[in-house]
This record gives C-alpha cells, structure tokens and sequence, in this order.
C-alpha cells in the first residue's frame, strides 16, 4: 500500500514571515501558486492520495485556503497544535490520525522535485520493499547531494547505508543535507514522547543513528527550500521553469 503522508506544517517561517505575516509559509506564493500546491501536484503525481496536514501558526488561514479549495482527488486532513511542539512532537501529535505503516513525512518547506517516488515503490519487487526486508525496523531519511552542504550541515552515513552522524553548518562546501522527507515505521512514530516539543532532527534521529536505526536514501538533486528570501527566490525561479 502506497504510504499515507504528512507534510509538517506547525513553524512560523520566522526568516520569510516579515515579508508575508498574514498567512502560514505553506501558502506563500511560489512561482505564481501557494507553495503547499506544488508539493500536492508532487503526491498526486506520485500516486498518494491521502495527505495529513500537520499545521501549528496560522493554522485557520490554512484551514479557510483548504475549505475553499476545489477537489482534485487528494483526500487532505487538517490536524492543529494546540501549542507549538516542534517537527516531532508534531508528528506525534497526529499518531492516532495515521493509517500506514510506514508513513511518509515531509518538512512543509522543501520540495524534491526530481524525486520519483512511485517508480521506486514498485508493489513487491521495488526499491523500497527491498529496503524494507534489508532494515525492517529502521527509519529512512532521504538525503541529497549539494554543492552547499556546509550551509545546511551535513549527513554522515556508512558503506551499508546507515547514517552514523549530522555535522552542524561548517566551512565544507559539498556533501549530502537532509532532504526533509522520511519513511518512518508506525513504531518510530509510537516511541516520540509525548506532550512535550520534540524535534525529529535534533532528538530523534541522532539518538536512532547511535543505535543503528536510522538509513540514508539518496535521491537526485535539487533540493529547493523556501526557508530563507533567497532560497526562496531561487526555488521561484526553478519551478516557473516547470509545468504546473
């Protein structure tokens, strides 16, 4: 079964919210469309139809730009913080809303736009079943390589896939960066603590790597992130080069 995702959605963009405080950083605009519609086109065309959004700030605007929306064959879920509980604590929050096993995560901000999921996930004999029977309890983060590693910091992995450290933003300037999206078994997701803030890149992940639970995927560049006004310029300007 095609995996149910989550696309996070609780932060409060902090870098880009000067330049747009009436609505949350999903609904900025990107090449002349909120950006949350391109990551939609990107499940859609990938063949996931059931989206959880996982929304903290602004959260009603968000609500109002989805009652308004016309169908297009997602099925699309709302989940509110009720207080700002961090990447993880996030997807804790919604636990008992999910419906696969593994579940799909996503940062709210980043898109990989080469990423072609449904061709790797080939029902029995794709690429990430035959993850799956090699590391059956095991996260799966998806990494990319950059050219500007050190501006993001960077991920360290093995010759056997598992990822053995994160290096903080340094002077190095080629390596691979966390992509933002995650392949995660239900049980990960039963292990965050509960009712507090939790991050899944500061917490979670560094403690699973140190056990040996956590695998590095590659996927093609780029990895476009509209987290900054430049990153955001440069992701406007990649995606009004594609098809909507």
């Amino acid at each position: 079964m095609i995996p149910h995702a989550i696309i996070l959605l609780g932060g409060k963009g902090t870098r880009i919210a000067a330049h747009f405080p009436d609505r949350p950083k999903c609904l900025v605009p990107v090449a002349g469309r909120p950006f949350l519609e391109w990551q939609f086109d990107w499940l859609r065309r990938n063949g996931i139809c059931r989206v959880l959004l996982a929304a903290g700030h602004l959260a009603d605007v968000l609500a109002d730009y989805l009652a308004a929306r016309p169908a297009d064959g997602l099925e699309i879920a709302l989940s509110r913080e009720p207080e700002p509980l961090g990447t993880g604590g996030a997807l804790k929050f919604v636990e008992p809303q999910l419906t696969s096993d593994p579940v799909l995560v996503f940062n709210g901000d980043s898109l990989a736009p080469n990423l072609e999921f449904s061709t790797l996930w080939k029902i029995g004999g794709g690429f990430f079943h035959t993850v799956e029977k090699k590391f059956p309890h095991c996260g799966k983060l998806f990494m990319t390589p950059s050219a500007e590693a050190g501006r993001f910091g960077t991920v360290e992995f093995d010759p056997d896939g598992y990822v053995t450290a994160f290096r903080e933003k340094s002077a190095a300037q080629a390596g691979h960066v966390n992509a933002g999206i995650y392949l995660l078994p239900r049980a990960l997701v039963a292990a965050i603590p509960a009712g507090r803030a939790v991050s899944i890149e500061t917490e979670i992940f560094p403690a699973l790597a140190a056990q040996r639970r956590l695998v590095a995927i590659p996927i093609p560049p780029p990895l476009l992130d509209m987290g900054t006004p430049d990153g955001l310029a440069a992701m406007t300007a990649f995606l009004a080069r594609r098809p909507a």
